[in-house]
């Protein structure tokens, strides 16, 4: 139990999380001594009765969170799928670049959030739009890593698999895809973080449910506390589900997680 301990607390940042606690101390002192009088800005202390309150019978937040944190690991799933394969296919496959890199040029280039209003149109308010609009903006992080980190591959890993007279599946399987493994995790990391923000301003643009849904509610309520707990939540929320997601990475491909790690700094 104490090397648990121990190993917990080496890993965490105590002299950033010294400068979280510190800013906060100050912000409340602030708002205590009039110094901040903005009344749409609580303090940490409004807002942690705000956090009581929703967390309560009466309020949203959990149901909000539950809806916000499956529609965005389901769009995840779907667009990184998705753009990993297509990343393959427009790196190993010319004539299938030849014919596609323009449009993927095109439609990458698009923003995603002028697109809300027109997936809301066809799809309508529901779940549905969340997951594909949050797809959408997963597809091409992933996309345009795989792709990249195939083409960088070096010629001496390619001679490697010339020199054993490996087949083009093996070539690929043992020798292309390990050595891409840390783009792809890159584009994961990405894509994942593109996702929340999409489908958070999606839910504030229009959809029924989620904690964008709930912020904009609490704002047309007057209630700013409370909306400050949905935006610290967000955030909140983009941190640990990156720190989740590393720590797959670091279980299950614990080196090239490391070099993912490097490459996102």
């Amino acid at each position: 139990m104490g090397a648990v301990v121990k190993r917990i607390a080496a890993a965490v940042n105590w002299p950033g999380l010294g400068v979280i606690v510190a800013l906060v101390v100050i912000w409340q002192l602030m708002v205590t001594a009039h110094v901040i009088s903005y009344s749409s800005l609580p303090g940490p202390a409004g807002i942690w009765r705000g956090f009581r309150y929703l967390t309560g019978p009466a309020g949203g937040l959990p149901s909000a969170l539950y809806h916000t944190v499956c529609v965005v690991l389901l769009a995840w799933v779907i667009g990184a799928s998705a753009g990993g394969i297509a990343g393959l296919l427009l790196a190993l496959n010319a004539t299938v670049a030849s014919w596609t890199i323009a449009t993927v040029d095109l439609l990458r280039s698009l923003p995603i959030v002028a697109l809300i209003p027109i997936a809301i149109l066809i799809w309508g308010t529901g779940s549905e739009t969340e997951v594909i609009l949050g797809a959408y903006a997963a597809l091409w992080p992933m996309l345009v890593n795989t792709a990249a980190g195939i083409r960088g591959v070096t010629p001496r890993l390619r001679d490697v698999a010339l020199t054993f007279r490996l087949t083009r599946r093996a070539t690929l399987t043992k020798i292309v895809l390990p050595a891409t493994s840390g783009a792809m995790l890159v584009g994961a990391r990405l894509a994942l973080a593109g996702t929340l923000v999409i489908c958070v301003v999606s839910e504030m643009l229009g959809l029924q449910s989620g904690v964008g849904n709930q912020l904009v509610l609490e704002q047309s309520a007057m209630e700013p506390a409370r909306m400050w707990v949905y935006v610290l939540l967000i955030g909140t929320l983009g941190v640990i589900v990156n720190a989740g997601l590393v720590r797959v990475f670091r279980i299950l491909l614990p080196g090239v997680a490391e070099i993912s790690d490097r490459s996102t700094r």
